[in-house]
């Protein structure tokens, strides 16, 4: 595989023109060169060639806030606390819920796009954007709603809600440019004070300040490309870089008229292999909402009983390549 020309689109979305998307896949080769120095196993596949052995390894983790796992004292109150606030979601996945007169679930959106992609639309489409916004968020949205003296604001007022249709992640480690520093960082092999390697994926993230280790994501990433680094290998991120739902399990769910509920699973924005945006939602011409479906025996009631459900995936594309990695010491002592 010759050295990429031009890095592709989130999903490798086709809405900007050829000219912005060159405008992006510059964006994206600063945020790699910002984090390549020090880091001679991170590879910008725009600066190197990948050959046909390099080996693609994804990376997939449950897209519910690990977190609230720890700190709810039941199942309700975690699926309350993270349906209430956006910024608990900080599994590189955010969603919003939508609901009925009587209270009832009817809708439930789910997104994984970077909000660095949607600064750009706004800074190089700005009528682009707005259409975007009227398509899946808000069809009353208006341009000033969104860009406030020249700058796009990504917690807009229709972007800012853990209700209705949200756009884009927006919590704050949510974002293109924390997994590209993660996964350069995850390159360099970590020993503790004793001088034995560090391995475990939780202790590596605390080691080398990788993100945060109560999250399941920033560990499982960091520990693939740190075992692949250990080897001598070079690591990166595969186009098109980004975040993506992986799937979705309806298993142990029931309907009213029996259905597969996995059926009322859309992809929105993305295709089949790269989903950046889907929702859940029973189609108007059926007698009952998503609220009548029941989640393993319980009411389906919250948004985040179908995080349980969902991955979210990351793949990293590894080189082989010579490299002799030395330890270096922990960033912050384990």
């Amino acid at each position: 595989m010759p050295v990429l020309s031009e890095f592709s689109a989130p999903a490798g979305l086709t809405e900007l023109s050829a000219q912005d998307r060159t405008a992006w896949s510059n964006r994206v080769k600063a945020i790699y060169a910002e984090v390549a120095p020090g880091h001679p196993q991170f590879l910008d596949p725009t600066k190197s060639d990948i050959p046909p052995n390099a080996a693609r390894a994804p990376v997939a983790w449950p897209a519910f806030p690990a977190q609230l796992l720890l700190e709810a004292t039941s199942e309700v109150q975690r699926w309350s606390s993270a349906d209430d606030k956006r910024r608990m979601q900080d599994e590189y996945c955010e969603w919003s819920v939508e609901r009925d007169a009587t209270g009832k679930l009817t809708r439930v959106t789910f997104t994984t796009e970077v909000p660095e992609y949607w600064e750009h639309i706004a800074q190089h489409d700005p009528e682009l954007l707005l259409a975007l916004y009227r398509e899946f968020v808000a069809p009353d949205a208006k341009l000033d709603d969104l860009i406030v003296n020249g700058q796009y604001v990504s917690a807009n007022v229709h972007n800012r809600l853990a209700t209705g249709r949200l756009a884009h992640l927006i919590q704050a480690s949510n974002n293109l440019g924390a997994a590209v520093a993660l996964v350069a960082q995850a390159t360099i092999l970590r020993q503790r004070a004793d001088g034995t390697i560090v391995l475990d994926p939780k202790e590596l993230v605390d080691c080398g300040g990788l993100g945060e280790s109560r999250r399941r994501s920033d560990p499982q990433i960091a520990s693939t490309v740190n075992a692949a680094a250990a080897d001598g290998n070079e690591v990166t991120f595969a186009d098109p870089a980004g975040l993506y739902l992986d799937e979705f399990l309806s298993a142990g769910m029931e309907t009213p008229d029996g259905s597969d509920a996995g059926d009322f699973w859309m992809i929105e924005r993305g295709d089949a292999a790269h989903v950046v945006r889907a929702r859940f939602e029973v189609p108007a011409d059926r007698p009952y909402v998503a609220g009548d479906i029941r989640d393993r025996g319980r009411p389906l009631a919250f948004g985040a009983q179908l995080a349980d459900r969902i991955k979210v995936r990351a793949t990293a594309l590894v080189k082989p390549a010579n490299h002799t990695p030395e330890p270096q010491p922990c960033k912050i002592p384990t």
